[in-house]
């Protein structure tokens, strides 16, 4: 019967059985949300742990089949091996390199020429969470010398085999995500979260039906853009024969739709979280309650975003935030932020999987961020484009001109992570002259000519003998 239906959906919708069955899960969280709420809040912590184990692998079996196994199977091999060495370096490295190898196992069992709605798909949200967790318990026996970032999600203890299948199977983050650390979920288990005054669970309601109202916006966007910007267009040869400005202003809206079909889904998980009650974050400076702790874009500022840090800031939130704090910063040892950066960047690409768009995509992220920097203080070093900028008359235009201009290179990049194969995103970019490509290569020489040869340099002032002793004490300060 199920299967029936789900036949029927995907025919009417024009959308493969495996969307179809993806969607059905996301919006199954709201009905679940209000059944936990009003029959399992203020049961034992055993009970609710339960309930989201037994939820989770419904929603597993309904979309993987035995399949689900692979995901019981990691989470015991890791619990295992917190139980052997806790809070170790050796410990973060094997779980690291276990989680990550049996993600690239399945990537290569498993993967296609198209995005796959396979049991992949719910690991790569797994391999971070598990991969959380070790180091997070290796945070909490360190104790000292960590940040207070770190201090935050540090876990005291080794969590027992039910916590940990309850935090990764939990259905507000199994599927696609987002991802919340272990402290964040016992932290609601335990009802740290509930109304302070009556102990009820938490206002959220209405800002989990907010989020939901907006994801399905974004989904029916993404559907009716996609009538007129799709995939099959941009490979054909009508496509290569437009002129350039008509090919960039196609793909422009292309990967801006593109975005809101990740957009979309992640506010219809993050509304069924909000109405559960995990997203809570606190209060605002006027006492207002904040429900933005799961949220994996933030859409407004996303919106607005008008450069291309704000922009990867602003989207896939929780995934960015766990690359930072458990990749790049610890990777200062590196003594270098760019190549932090590069490595932070590679190991993202290689956690969406083996196909070369990811790592193109990626690459074309690493130049266009230091692109723009350069320009940036290439341009602010001349003191009519500071006037410029600072009248109040011209911040509009000058906001809509970059606006367009950072979504169509970021959309310039998603082309290869839409199309994935080599042939596909190659054959666009090749029809497009890679006029970007050559703009972000060859920044570094242009910047390099401009900052020897064009730019005005500082004068350099003479420091009287006489302050010797500051000048020493202002250089030991600057190092």
């Amino acid at each position: 019967m199920a299967r029936g239906f789900v036949e029927f959906l995907a025919s009417a919708i024009g959308t493969p059985d495996d969307a179809i069955r993806l969607l059905l899960s996301l919006l199954a969280g709201y009905p679940l949300s209000f059944l936990y709420r009003a029959y399992v809040y203020h049961q034992s912590a055993l009970i609710k742990h339960g309930f989201f184990i037994a939820v989770g692998l419904a929603i597993a079996y309904f979309n993987f089949g035995f399949d689900m196994y692979h995901s019981l199977l990691n989470i015991v091999i890791i619990y295992i091996l917190l139980l052997i060495s806790p809070g170790t370096k050796l410990s973060v490295g094997l779980a690291f390199f276990i989680n990550t190898m049996y993600l690239t196992l399945g990537y290569i069992s498993h993967s296609t020429d198209s995005y796959d709605f396979k049991w992949t798909m719910p690991h790569c949200v797994l391999t971070l969470r598990l991969t959380g967790v070790v180091f997070d318990v290796y945070d909490g026996k360190k104790k000292t010398g960590i940040s207070q970032e770190q201090k935050e999600t540090a876990l005291s203890r080794v969590p027992s085999l039910i916590e940990m299948l309850g935090h990764s199977l939990c259905y507000g983050g199994f599927m696609i995500g987002p991802q919340f650390s272990m402290k964040r979920y016992l932290d609601f288990i335990n009802g740290n979260f509930s109304n302070p005054t009556t102990g009820k669970p938490p206002d959220s309601i209405y800002a989990g039906l907010k989020r939901f109202s907006l994801g399905v916006l974004y989904i029916i966007i993404y559907q009716v853009l996609n009538y007129f910007v799709s995939d099959d267009f941009i490979l054909s040869s009508k496509f290569q024969t437009m002129g350039l400005f008509l090919q960039c202003a196609y793909v422009l809206v292309w990967g801006k739709n593109l975005l809101n079909k990740y957009i979309g889904s992640w506010l219809l998980v993050e509304g069924s979280i909000t109405i559960l009650g995990l997203s809570y974050n606190g209060k605002d400076k006027n006492g207002n309650e904040l429900w933005d702790g799961c949220a994996n874009v933030r859409t407004p500022e996303f919106e607005y975003a008008n450069t291309f840090r704000l922009l990867i800031h602003c989207f896939n939130y929780n995934t960015n935030q766990w690359m930072a704090k458990y990749v790049f910063k610890r990777l200062k040892f590196l003594g270098n932020k760019s190549l932090s950066q590069g490595v932070t960047l590679l190991y993202l690409a290689f956690w969406h999987g083996l196909h070369t768009g990811y790592y193109h995509c990626f690459l074309l992220e690493f130049l266009m961020t230091n692109f723009e920097d350069g320009l940036s203080s290439v341009l602010m070093s001349f003191e009519i484009v500071k006037t410029f900028q600072s009248k109040e008359s011209f911040k509009p235009v000058i906001w809509l001109f970059r606006k367009l201009a950072v979504t169509l290179a970021m959309s310039y990049a998603l082309v290869s992570f839409g199309l994935l194969i080599t042939q596909r995103w190659l054959q666009v970019y090749k029809s497009m002259y890679f006029i970007l490509h050559f703009v972000f290569l060859l920044w570094p020489v242009v910047h390099f000519i401009l900052r020897k040869y064009v730019l005005p340099r500082k004068s350099s002032k003479t420091v009287p003998s006489n302050n010797t002793s500051n000048t020493e004490s202002v250089e030991k300060k600057n190092e």
